[in-house]
Formats: structure tokens, C-alpha cells, sequence
């Protein structure tokens, strides 16, 4: 594998392989990859400016693709953490712990007080070295924090 992928090759399926061999996707192809519509993904793509028409052809670059989902996927955790008068709202912090009787990730805020049980696509930020790594909990052969290049979710502190 090229670049930095395989520092994250035990959190990627096939599928991410896959993807990942093509500089330029066809609508189709994205659409069923980022789990969009067709007119969703379309329109997103020309936002970003990454459609190139070639005769009939439409491809779309996928780096480009990429990069604007995640000034996107910025801009909402920005407007999430304030509100209309511009002050920001407090996250609450804790500890990530399993919940034995769901088999989930839950987060310990308190002796007990707790989130409820996270689910898959739930965003959050962990702390690593210091510094608040916005991610997101998705479940594969088990838990993970995608971008977050760990075994072991069990006592990561994190906020919500």
C-alpha cells in the first residue's frame, strides 16, 4: 500500500482498498460508496469541484471529493459546538468504557452517570497527545474510532 494507508489497513474492508486504487470514480461508483444519492452525490461533487466531463463521460475526482467532505463534516462540528450568539456550548467529557450487557462503547461521565451507549457513525473528539482529534465510532470486527490508530478504546478520554 501507497502513502499512509497502511497505518490504518486493520480499520479498511475491500471495499476501501478498492476505492482507494482509483484517483477518478464514476457517479455511480461514489454515490454507493459514500452511501448517498445519486442527486446528492452529484450535486456535492460539482460543489467541490470535482466533476471533469470527458464527451459523454462524468468522473469525478476522488481526492478533491474527499477534501471537501471534510471541510464540510468541519463546518458542522463548528456549528454544532455554538449556538446563535456565537458563545460555544460546553461538551461533555468522559471515559470510554464497555457496556457489558449491549456489547456497546459507552462513555463514563461520572460514578454514574453515563452517555447511554454510542452507535455506529456517532461523532465525538478524543483526546491524543494532548490535542482534541475530531472522529467517529463505527463497528467492523469490533469497535473502532475512525483515523484513531488503536486496539484498545477502553479508558481513551473523550468528549460529546
Amino acid at each position: 500500500m501507497s502513502g499512509n494507508l497502511w497505518m490504518f489497513s486493520d480499520m479498511l474492508d475491500d471495499e476501501d482498498i478498492e476505492m482507494q486504487k482509483h484517483d477518478f470514480i464514476t457517479l455511480y461508483q461514489g454515490a454507493d460508496y459514500y452511501g448517498l444519492g445519486l442527486k446528492v452525490f452529484t450535486r456535492m461533487a460539482r460543489e467541490a469541484g470535482s466533476v471533469y466531463k470527458i464527451g459523454k463521460k462524468v468522473l469525478i475526482r476522488r481526492t478533491i471529493f474527499d477534501e471537501y467532505l471534510r471541510k464540510v463534516y468541519k463546518k458542522e462540528l463548528e456549528k454544532k459546538t455554538s449556538d446563535d450568539s456565537g458563545k460555544e456550548f460546553m461538551k461533555r467529557q468522559g471515559t470510554m468504557v464497555t457496556d457489558e450487557d449491549s456489547g456497546r462503547m459507552d462513555i463514563r461521565f461520572g460514578l454514574l452517570d453515563y452517555y447511554g451507549g454510542l452507535h455506529c457513525g456517532e461523532c465525538l473528539d478524543v483526546l491524543i497527545d494532548g490535542e482534541w482529534v475530531p472522529t467517529r465510532i463505527e463497528m467492523g470486527d469490533g469497535w473502532f474510532l475512525v483515523g484513531v490508530p488503536t486496539d484498545q478504546l477502553v479508558g481513551l478520554v473523550v468528549r460529546i
